[in-house]
């Protein structure tokens, strides 16, 4: 039985645990990652959202077994279904400081899927992912810290927690940044949520 036919999709396992299964394979033999790749590119949008989640699974661990298939997922940043762009979306976020070159052409995409995308957890890893882009460098912190300040007002700060997470991720390996995320905090101490008021005040 190929890797393919013993996705989630493929044996009707309506829960995680075959993509988990084919995930934890791989992370042992990495030349199965070959031939899920070549899943990303089917028409079933079932089986692609399984192939794109091995490879979240996969990246968790060791991202660095995912970085050589970055390219074969980013078409899939625009994919119609909701799961299959989530599941992209957090796999990128994963190995992005680990391809900065491969990440910054997608940029635009990302900033786009924050503003525009009707998918919580789309926007949540694209969040994310610029977070882990920016703090892959000072000049690179430096480059996103704007587009975090501007994404934490979007969808009616929402995303407040991800993006002060991502800020103190840039300060890490930019501290002239530290005055700015200590301002965007005392902005948000009297946010709507008490998780964002923490953080906010532990940053302030």
């Amino acid at each position: 039985m190929s890797v393919l036919q013993r996705l989630s999709s493929a044996v009707g396992d309506r829960s995680e645990a075959s993509n988990k299964a084919v995930a934890s394979e791989a992370l042992d033999h990495p030349e199965l990652l070959e031939e899920v790749a070549v899943g990303l590119d089917w028409r079933d949008p079932k089986l692609v959202g399984d192939c794109a989640e091995v490879f979240t699974e996969v990246a968790e661990v060791n991202p660095a077994l995912v970085t050589p298939y970055v390219d074969d997922l980013i078409p899939l940043l625009d994919h119609k279904t909701t799961r299959v762009r989530w599941e992209t979306t957090h796999a990128l976020a994963l190995v992005a400081a680990l391809v900065p070159d491969q990440i910054v052409a997608i940029i635009l995409n990302l900033l786009a899927k924050i503003e525009r995308d009707k998918s919580t957890i789309v926007r949540d890893y694209a969040v994310v992912a610029l977070g882990e882009y920016g703090g892959s460098s000072p000049e690179r912190a430096r480059e996103m810290f704007p587009h975090l300040e501007w994404a934490l007002w979007q969808w009616e700060s929402k995303h407040a927690k991800l993006v002060l997470e991502a800020m103190s991720k840039l300060v890490a390996v930019e501290p002239a940044l530290e005055p700015a995320l200590r301002q965007t905090a005392a902005e948000c101490l009297d946010h709507r949520r008490a998780n964002v008021r923490k953080l906010a005040k532990k940053l302030a």
